[in-house]
């Protein structure tokens, strides 16, 4: 297994960095802290000036990119040098409780929405500028999850209360409820243009729905233990399950067609399939992320870990000849990682400190894609 060292920066550098350069009184330091397998960690500080960033400890070299941008590395505890990004946008979700954080979100394509969630029961629609627009309120448990459907103006949620609820997002009206599971819905996708979706909760079951008519279409009795994530592809849908294992349903033919993992390891706890390249990923609650060939379930193609926080959220974000992942984790880091032997890392983003990553999103632009990320601190912040 790869283990990857790291290093961890004090989420708001950039206001020290800026006020440096503005020439404001007084100093202006920030934390760094490297973390290198079978070494001590480092912590130490950074000292921004006009022109450069000096670094208190010799063992890490820092330099600037741009306003949003660092470089860091540590040639001697061999963690080579990434760039670090700052947000180029932040939404306050104001009107979830701040005790509860953002624990659901979901952006429009290519972005001019977004919906979030959190444990009051309540969601909410704001423009990704920051203006509140509608809440969405029906579910009596904690919003588990909540996707857009294609159109932009229709919200599928789910929640511990087991039931899953269709949204107007222009006026918050609910006219479809889906009632059927037996456990606290954990994830949500959406088929096609969205006359059907699939939901997978604590009741170990994944079930496709029929928007139109509110009825089950099928249900996948998958594990004993809770379906933790899911992701739907129209050659197949991939389920992490709590019992360490990652089922893979044939969507055609409704059956179970691939097991990855075996009962009894550490549970997993997020999930993604890469179509073109034919990879299943999977992240687990040890922090390790695993990654299957898709025709073969014995040949683990890549294992590797970065700290051992669990690894919350994975999403693609490029299927090419060398697909790369976003990854969240449940002590706040977010990065893209290209999946070549070695595994290497191609981006940090900071902005949530130790609060643990509850989805990320990724929407396309002009230059390269937007990541929208969330952790439970009422924001949502786009890089």
């Amino acid at each position: 297994m790869q283990v990857l060292g790291y290093i961890a920066v004090q989420p708001d550098w950039p206001i020290d960095v800026t006020n440096a350069q503005n020439k404001v009184e007084g100093e202006h330091k920030f934390w760094v802290s490297a973390y290198a397998p079978s070494e001590p960690s480092l912590h130490t500080s950074v000292r921004a000036t006009a022109d450069a960033l000096l670094v208190d400890d010799a063992r890490i070299e820092a330099s600037l990119v741009s306003s949003r941008q660092l470089h860091l590395s540590s040639p001697s505890l061999s963690i080579p040098r990434c760039v670090y990004t700052a947000p180029s946008r932040t939404v306050a979700c104001t009107q979830i409780a701040r005790g509860t954080g953002v624990r659901a979100f979901d952006v429009t394509q290519p972005g001019g929405l977004i919906v979030a969630g959190g444990d009051d029961g309540a969601l909410d629609v704001y423009e990704t500028h920051g203006t509140h627009r509608v809440r969405l309120e029906g579910h009596i448990g904690d919003i588990t999850s909540c996707v857009f459907f294609p159109s932009g103006q229709v919200v599928l949620s789910g929640a511990t209360d087991m039931q899953i609820k269709i949204w107007s997002a222009c006026d918050g009206t609910n006219p479809v409820t889906l009632v059927g599971h037996t456990g606290a819905i954990t994830d949500l996708c959406i088929i096609g243009v969205g006359k059907r979706v699939v939901s997978a909760a604590k009741d170990g079951c994944v079930k496709v729905w029929e928007c139109g008519t509110s009825s089950c279409l099928h249900t996948y009795e998958v594990s004993v233990d809770a379906v933790n994530a899911i992701w739907y592809d129209e050659s197949a849908l991939v389920a992490a399950c709590e019992d360490g294992r990652v089922v893979v349903i044939d969507p055609a033919e409704q059956v179970i067609k691939a097991v990855f993992g075996k009962k009894g390891e550490p549970p997993m706890r997020s999930v993604a399939y890469d179509a073109r390249n034919r990879l299943v990923i999977g992240g687990r609650a040890d922090g390790v992320v695993c990654v299957w060939d898709m025709d073969n379930p014995d040949d683990m193609k890549l294992l590797f870990r970065r700290g051992n926080a669990s690894v919350s959220v994975i999403r693609l974000v490029s299927q090419s000849t060398e697909p790369r992942i976003c990854v969240g984790t449940e002590d706040g880091q977010l990065y893209t990682a290209a999946l070549s032997d070695p595994v290497t890392v191609i981006e940090d983003f900071v902005a949530f400190d130790v609060n643990p990553i509850s989805q990320i999103r990724i929407t396309p632009s002009a230059s390269r894609p937007h990541i929208w990320a969330a952790a439970q601190d009422s924001r949502v912040c786009m890089f």
